[in-house]
C-alpha cells in the first residue's frame, strides 16, 4: 500500500499520458482541449524547468479523473512543465486506486488532479493539488467552517466556495502561471 512517504509498490503501474488522454470520454476530452490550447512557454519562464533536465532520480505521478473540471484546467499543464523538466510521468485514474488517493486527500477530500513527485525509488518529495493556492483558498474557508451535510447553511456555503474557486480560475488562462510557478518552485527544491 502506498504511503504519503514511500509509493514504490504504485510506480511503474500508471498509464502514459497519452493513454490517459485517450481513454478520456470524448464530452470530457473536449472540456480540457481549450486549456491545453491556451498554453504556450511564451508566457512561463522555462530556465528552471530546462536546469532539471539533468537529474534522473524524478519521477512525476497524476492521480486525475476525467470527469473533474480541476483536471480539464491543470492536467494539461501540469504535464507540460513535467515534460519541459524532463521528468517521466505516469496517470493514476483515482477510481482504480482508491488506495493511492487515500494517502494523498486534500483538506480530507479525494480532490484531483493529485501530483506525486518522488525520487525513482518512490521515495516522496512533494504533492501538490488540485489547484493552485490562490485558487484553492476559497474550499479551505469552506472547510475551516466545519460544517456537515446536515447543517443548514452547508449547500450555500459551499456553492459560495466553488463560485469563488471559479471566480479564481477566470475564464482565460492566466491561472496556468499559477501551476508553473508552484510545480516549478516545488520541483527546484527536491
Amino acid at each position: 500500500m502506498p504511503s504519503a512517504f514511500d509509493i514504490s509498490d504504485k510506480t511503474g503501474q500508471g498509464l502514459a499520458v497519452d493513454d490517459f488522454v485517450e481513454r478520456m470520454r470524448p464530452t470530457y476530452r473536449e472540456k480540457m482541449e481549450p486549456w491545453q490550447a491556451a498554453f504556450s512557454w511564451n508566457h512561463h519562464p522555462e530556465d528552471k524547468l530546462l536546469a532539471l533536465q539533468s537529474r534522473e532520480d524524478l519521477h512525476c505521478s497524476i492521480l486525475a479523473s476525467d470527469w473533474c473540471g480541476d483536471v480539464h484546467r491543470n492536467f494539461p499543464v501540469i504535464v507540460e512543465v513535467m515534460r519541459k523538466a524532463g521528468i517521466p510521468v505516469e496517470v493514476f485514474i483515482q477510481e482504480d486506486h482508491p488506495d493511492f488517493i487515500d494517502q494523498f486527500r486534500t483538506l480530507g477530500g479525494t480532490s484531483v488532479p493529485k501530483v506525486i513527485v518522488s525520487d525513482e525509488h518512490g521515495k516522496v518529495y512533494f504533492s501538490w493539488g488540485p489547484r493552485p493556492a490562490f485558487v484553492q483558498e476559497p474550499m479551505k474557508h469552506f472547510k475551516s467552517l466545519g460544517l456537515t451535510e446536515n447543517d443548514e447553511s452547508y449547500a450555500d456555503e459551499r456553492s459560495a466556495a466553488y463560485e469563488n474557486i471559479f471566480s479564481r480560475y477566470g475564464d482565460d488562462a492566466d491561472y496556468q502561471r499559477l501551476v508553473v510557478y508552484e510545480l516549478t518552485n516545488l520541483l527546484e527544491q527536491s
